[in-house]
């Protein structure tokens, strides 16, 4: 199953949706295990296995950003902390343009990402879309 997230409600989270009557909830319910970027496609994909938390029946979700630009990634390791792979937030917001005016889309199309994973993990990014890829199984 595949979920379009491109034009979620601004700033509210997108770390759970609901499509087709299936529920995903990405924060308590999933690990993040993979952040990969390739600069050949420009595609940021994010790869989630579900948790002991997730009763219902869902293997992974993939949450692929296309035509994708990285505006800021920052993150501090620490492979002691159980949090590590938990998405906090992540959601659509404004950018701004120009001596503090804000937009929510730029000249080219493109949305402005905020993701956040627990403890100190922060990527901001500008992308055309926003997909999820459901596995169930």
């Amino acid at each position: 199953m595949e979920v379009d997230l491109t034009n979620s409600e601004l700033f509210k989270s997108f770390a759970e949706f609901e499509q087709d009557g299936v529920y995903i909830d990405l924060h308590n319910e999933f690990d993040c295990k993979v952040i990969a970027f390739s600069s050949d496609t420009k595609q940021l994909t994010l790869t989630f296995k579900a948790n002991e938390c997730c009763k219902r029946g869902i293997n992974s979700v993939e949450l692929v950003f296309d035509d994708c630009i990285i505006e800021h990634y920052s993150a501090k390791l620490n492979k002691s902390d159980t949090d590590s792979g938990t998405l906090d937030l992540m959601y659509r917001g404004r950018f701004e343009i120009s001596s503090g005016h804000l937009g929510e889309v730029s000249d080219t199309g493109k949305h402005y990402y905020y993701i956040n994973f627990l403890p100190d993990v922060s990527i901001e990014l500008f992308s055309k879309s926003v997909r999820a890829k459901v596995y169930l199984g």
